[in-house]
């Protein structure tokens, strides 16, 4: 065997040099975080980790800031996210504001397709299949009152033109 195949077969292990490297990353990165979701609390900004990489790189003074992957991978740094992350509330709020809405049909046909279409992107498939069908029930029920309608112009169309006869007579 060569020096590179058994270097290989070994456990990837740290090596001992770079643990001081690798200590002062991760409070770099706990320090960041910290500042970050601070300075996002400050004033007064919902506490996502896009909204922490994106203010971090302006908050740091090497200019780099931290990635997701950072947050997520330095166990301290993301318990300090989740202790003050605002997303988990907004989507408990959003799930409680659709389990009580009722749907509603379209009135505007001016309407922004392109917001309605990104809606429905953002939409679970069960809620999109109830919304489906509701729908589709209502296009049933408007095709038949059509159809009721139209037999019913006819019908009177018919009358008037029998009247017209009677009297032209």
């Amino acid at each position: 065997m060569n020096q590179h195949s058994t270097l290989n077969m070994t456990p990837k292990q740290p090596r001992p040099w770079l643990q001081q490297h690798y200590a002062a990353t991760r409070q770099r990165t706990v320090d960041l975080v910290k500042l970050t979701v601070d300075r996002l609390l400050q004033k007064r900004q919902t506490v996502t980790i896009e909204a922490i990489c994106k203010q971090s790189q302006q908050l740091d003074p090497q200019g780099k800031g931290i990635k997701k992957a950072g947050v997520l991978g330095n166990a301290e740094a993301y318990a300090y996210y989740q202790q003050h992350r605002t997303s988990r509330a907004a989507t408990a709020r959003r799930a409680s504001h659709k389990a009580g809405s009722t749907h509603r049909l379209p009135t505007d046909p001016g309407r922004d397709l392109g917001a309605v279409r990104r809606r429905y992107l953002r939409e679970r498939k069960p809620d999109l299949v109830e919304r489906l069908l509701f729908v589709e029930q209502a296009y049933i029920e408007s095709q038949q009152q059509l159809a009721r309608l139209q037999f019913e112009l006819l019908d009177q169309q018919q009358k008037t033109q029998k009247r017209r006869e009677n009297t032209s007579f």
